[in-house]
């Protein structure tokens, strides 16, 4: 197996004889010392810092580079740069960063740790490191959670309507990534600035996995429709849970709204409709659609409109089928 610090040290060498390279950063598990820390199945990030204008010449160095660590299986370069898996299933990825991107990379909380191979970026690196923030706006992260729910529960149930049971579930698989991030903020705020969700069992107690457990069925369509009905009840006890701890508020009138026209909807009695028809979206569209300004004038154009009797759905545009 090639070894995690064996790897750091050569790439240490290689990069600062390389007049392009201007940092190497190790972040990731293996950058940590105790909490959430490397084991024998973590893999090696490392940001490679280059110059503007080395980039697709340091990217087309990298293949070559890592067969120096070990046998590898394959490479290929990821949306997140270059990855290379070696012949004992142990991972690399290398990243590579320009200098003028180098700020927005290090935004994140200064509780995730890094560490500091190479520094050639005459201070600049240490000053960016320096003003990354203290905390997390806690209770906007919330309230943006309690709005995120209702709005995909509502396209959520729209979809299982329409016989969409894959998309459904990936809609359940957004209720739990929120789920478990309201319990991290119930158990411990900062376990939110570590982004643990990889490693949710060392974190969360056993009674919140298993309300997890109950919102993350298999591929089973009555399961499914089971599931959607318990997040009702489960995410907004939570919601309760964090304001009465906290003493956060948010909009308790959603669930007053959309609740009600949601179990009328699974059970068959009224379809929701819109001037342009049902929402258009593709589970591929999903992820674009978390800008939070979106979502908050989408569900509350929404929470507008007329329901209309399942019956007359072949005659009005739009109705959930």
């Amino acid at each position: 197996m090639p070894n995690p610090n064996r790897i750091i040290e050569n790439l240490k060498d290689e990069f600062e004889k390389n007049s392009s390279v201007l940092a190497l950063v190790l972040i990731g598990s293996q950058a940590r010392k105790t909490i959430y820390k490397a084991n024998q199945y973590s893999d090696l990030e490392s940001l490679v810092i280059v110059k503007d204008e080395d980039v697709l010449k340091v990217e087309q160095g990298l293949p070559k580079l890592v067969t120096k660590f070990g046998t590898v299986l394959f490479s290929f370069k990821h949306d997140i740069g270059l990855v290379a898996v070696y012949d004992d299933l142990f991972r690399i990825e290398l990243p590579v960063i320009k200098l003028s991107e180098m700020k927005s990379v290090f935004s994140r909380p200064k509780q995730q740790e890094i560490k500091i191979l190479i520094d050639k970026t005459n201070g600049q690196l240490e000053k960016i490191l320096a003003k990354r923030p203290e905390s997390i706006d806690y209770e906007k992260l919330f309230k943006e959670k309690v709005v995120n729910f209702w709005y995909w529960q509502i396209i959520g149930v729209q979809y299982f309507k329409k016989g969409e049971i894959y998309n459904t579930r990936a809609i359940l698989n957004i209720h739990a990534s929120s789920l478990i991030k309201l319990f991290e903020l119930l158990n411990d705020p900062k376990l939110l600035l570590l982004e643990t969700n990889k490693r949710v069992e060392e974190f969360l107690t056993n009674d919140q996995l298993k309300k997890l457990k109950d919102i993350t069925p298999g591929y089973h369509k009555y399961e499914i429709k089971k599931a959607l009905n318990i997040a009702m009840n489960i995410f907004p006890t939570v919601f309760d849970q964090v304001k009465n701890k906290y003493g956060y508020s948010y909009d308790e009138n959603i669930e007053k709204k959309v609740k009600s026209r949601i179990l009328e909807l699974f059970a068959g009695r009224t379809c929701v409709t819109t001037e342009s028809a049902l929402i258009p979206l593709s589970i591929n569209t999903l992820p674009r659609l978390l800008n939070q300004a979106i979502l908050r004038s989408t569900l509350h154009s929404l929470l507008d409109e007329r329901l209309i009797p399942c019956s007359e759905s072949s005659a009005n545009r739009g109705a959930v089928r």
